[in-house]
């Protein structure tokens, strides 16, 4: 047998033992260890669920008590700042306008909150006003305590949502004194907002709380705002709150007394409605009572109780704190958050996801919430600096000197409103006596803080504006070059420059719409309404004492046929008028008040036959207009002299009083057809007018077809006027025109002119008829 067959019993035994060890013992540790593992990773988890679930259920939790308490400021806020905006309001107004706004600003806040009731406004001589909802819907009651025959009555007029009166009637209001309500009596001694304890109304099923501030009119007496806030909207909303599987929320104040539960209504119709009834108390919320009674030994924050051998979560937390102090309870059964720590894995992972998105969603509107929140109370403090603005405006105009004096010109009231309106240009337009054009009485650009005016828009090139206007109702275009209700009125008012947004203003009276005021680039807001409609008041008392006195100077029609002494002018071909006297002429003569309108037209630039031919159909037909105006103010005559045009008046050996009347109204009429028409054929103005008033010589010249013409510094005073106008489609006078004319017309200073063996004068600018 060889050395390789021979078997050593020993060697077995050691093989044996490691294929056991590695077979039997390794496998059986590592089975030993993957159960304790899975064993130890099943027990962490439960532990680790059980734990997270448990901190997840006071984080949902906190996170459900921001978003009701947020809620609940939400609902509350209106009631409380709106004490302090409308109290603001009313301080502000005048006695005589303070009906007004309280009836204006709780009508409004009625239609577009829900959850107020009704609006209170007393003072300390025992005056009422109340403004609630009524039965029929969207009808508003507005109800006044008057006294009627020595005996005091409630007088109830009603309006629906377009304002319309639809009932009034009186009740009687027995010995009703409002300085001995609640809501009046809890501010006496303070300026902060109070609140009434909450009580219920019968006739509507509704239960609210009275929010009342004290504050100081202008005239020295002393007023109390009060709102009524529905809390029936409020426990609906707890009730539609879910927590959990059977969670829910209650509201209390300090006291414990209920505020909002889910089932307050049913609560408040099944007993009678006293304070011992709304109690919190184990006999009606018994895990609330718990929760309430660890709150006072412990504060706010989360606590576990035990009720009827069930565990639940408690939590407490403040609301706002203008809500009076109130505390908001929020209580879970543990069970609904538990069960979380049996599931599977896959069961726990679809659940947290859930969790997370459902937390997320919740944080959302939370985040969503205090931005909202956060825009309103910008909001608010944008609306009360603009109030302040408005203020010193109306104080600004208030002062001003001379404001209802129509010689004195407006500018104080352009310059408010572009300032508190933030408008690039605010304007003032009066309507003509005869309605055939608007005449800028003021315009006031911020930007260049410059005061321009006395230019005229006729109604032939803005129908549709004129028509806008004369409607009586507010206008705001975004763009005003692509309405075509404002697109003339942006072509000739705004191109130049450079606005978009137009808003429009109506100025009425006891005729009819007087005017308006234009705001160009005006950043408006809903609550300046108010502010516009009492500028707009103001200039409408100025446009009618500007009516009084153009009644007293409505100029009398010229006496027909010639006057005595006139000399009549020869038949020429460079006169494109003339008197109806056309005896001859011979010799010249002196005219002690001749007034004199010279019109000068730039050269035209043509380029093709085609321009040539629209330039003189455009020409004409202003040469027609020109003639038919002169006919009509009975000029002397109209002469015609390459691109200039001088029209004459009161050539007559006596003195003519009329004479510049006639030609000042021709030459208003004749700047408005010359504008007509430019503007109808896309042309911006392209001629410049003067006008003076004095002595002058003239008489016929030649031997044959004589030829009348006329000299003097009163053809060369008028003449400089045109040629130095500063705009195009500009009348500018001399002194002696303006002396004349001043309390009939409307003027603004030009400043001084030099003219030649003359000197130094000033000119003017004729705007229009007072």
């Amino acid at each position: 047998m060889s050395s390789e067959e021979i078997i050593d019993p020993t060697a077995m035994t050691e093989t044996v033992s490691k294929r056991t060890l590695l077979h039997l013992v390794v496998p059986l540790i590592l089975t030993v260890l993957t159960v304790g593992a899975i064993a130890w990773v099943g027990i962490s988890s439960y532990r680790t669920t059980s734990d997270g679930v448990l901190k997840l259920t006071h984080e949902l939790m906190e996170a459900v008590q921001h978003y009701i308490g947020q809620e609940v400021a939400d609902y509350i806020m209106p009631a409380s700042a709106g004490d302090l905006v409308a109290s603001g309001m009313i301080e502000q107004a005048p006695p005589q306008l303070r009906d007004k706004v309280f009836y204006s600003y709780s009508t409004t806040m009625l239609r577009k909150i829900p959850q107020l009731q009704s609006f209170y406004l007393a003072d300390d001589e025992g005056n009422f006003m109340l403004v609630a909802r009524t039965k029929q819907k969207d009808v508003l009651d507005c109800i006044r305590l008057v006294t009627k025959g020595g005996h005091e009555f409630f007088e109830h007029t009603q309006y629906n949502a377009q304002g319309v009166k639809v009932g009034t009637y009186d009740k009687d209001a027995g010995v009703y004194d409002p300085r001995t309500r609640p809501w009046y009596k809890n501010t006496q001694g303070t300026s902060d907002i109070k609140w009434t304890e909450p009580y219920f109304f019968p006739t509507d099923g509704q239960l609210v709380m009275t929010s009342s501030l004290r504050f100081q009119a202008g005239d020295g007496h002393t007023l109390v705002f009060a709102t009524n806030i529905s809390l029936n909207e409020l426990s609906s909303y707890l009730k539609s709150i879910q927590i959990g599987r059977n969670g829910s929320a209650i509201i209390v104040d300090s006291d414990g007394k209920i505020i909002a539960a889910r089932d307050m209504a049913t609560i408040s119709q099944g007993q009678p409605w006293t304070p011992q009834s709304r109690v919190l108390s184990p006999s009606n919320y018994p895990v609330f009572s718990l929760g309430y009674d660890h709150y006072r030994v412990r504060g706010f924050g989360a606590k576990h109780v035990e009720w009827d051998g069930k565990p639940y979560i408690t939590m407490a937390s403040e609301l706002p704190h203008y809500s009076a102090g109130w505390i908001l309870l929020i209580a879970v059964p543990e069970k609904d958050f538990a069960s979380f720590a049996r599931q599977s894995s896959w069961q726990s992972l679809k659940f947290a996801g859930i969790i997370i998105v459902f937390s997320g969603f919740l944080g959302g509107l939370f985040i969503r919430q205090v931005r909202r929140t956060d825009r309103g109370t910008r909001a608010l403090a944008a609306q009360k600096l603009q109030i302040i603005h408005e203020s010193a405006a109306v104080q600004q105009v208030a002062v001003a000197p001379s404001l209802f004096e129509p010689t004195v010109e407006p500018l104080v009231l352009t310059e408010q409103l572009a300032r508190v309106t933030q408008a690039r240009r605010a304007s003032l337009w009066r309507f003509l006596h005869d309605g055939a054009g608007m005449i800028c009485e003021d315009s006031y650009d911020s930007t260049q803080n410059a005061h321009t005016g006395g230019f005229e828009v006729g109604r032939t090139e803005l129908e549709q504006f004129f028509a806008v206007v004369e409607e009586g109702s507010v206008l705001e275009v975004p763009n005003a070059a692509v309405d075509e209700r404002t697109t003339r009125f942006e072509r000739l008012v705004m191109r130049e420059i450079g606005t978009r947004m137009l808003a429009v203003y109506p100025i009425t009276s006891a005729r009819g719409v007087e005017g308006m005021l234009a705001l160009e680039d005006a950043r408006t807001q809903p609550y300046q309404q108010y502010f516009m409609s009492l500028m707009a008041a103001v200039a409408g008392i100025r446009f009618s004492a500007q009516a009084k006195v153009e009644a007293q100077f409505e100029p009398q029609e010229a006496a027909s046929g010639a006057t005595d002494g006139a000399v009549a002018p020869l038949l020429s071909d460079n006169l494109l008028m003339q008197a109806p006297e056309l005896d001859a002429l011979r010799g010249a003569g002196v005219y002690p008040s001749v007034a004199v309108l010279v019109i000068t037209f730039s050269d035209p630039v043509v380029d093709s036959a085609q321009d040539v031919t629209d330039l003189l159909a455009l020409i004409n037909q202003m040469a027609i207009e020109v003639k038919t105006i002169a006919e009509e103010k009975q000029l002397f005559a109209v002469e015609l002299a390459g691109h200039r045009m001088i029209c004459m008046a009161g050539c007559t050996a006596k003195p003519d009083p009329e004479a510049l009347t006639r030609l000042a109204d021709a030459a208003l009429k004749m700047r408005e057809a010359f504008i007509g028409a430019l503007a109808a054929a896309d042309l911006e103005p392209v001629f410049t007018m003067g006008i003076d008033y004095g002595p002058a010589f003239g008489g016929a010249l030649g031997t044959e077809g004589h030829v009348f013409n006329l000299w003097g510094q009163t053809v060369s005073l008028a003449e400089l006027m045109a040629e130095g106008a500063s705009d195009p489609g500009i009348i500018q006078v001399t002194e002696r025109v303006y002396a004349t004319l001043r309390d009939r017309y409307l003027f603004r200073s030009r400043g001084t002119f030099f003219a030649p063996h003359l000197g130094v004068g000033r000119a003017y600018t004729l705007a229009a008829r007072r």
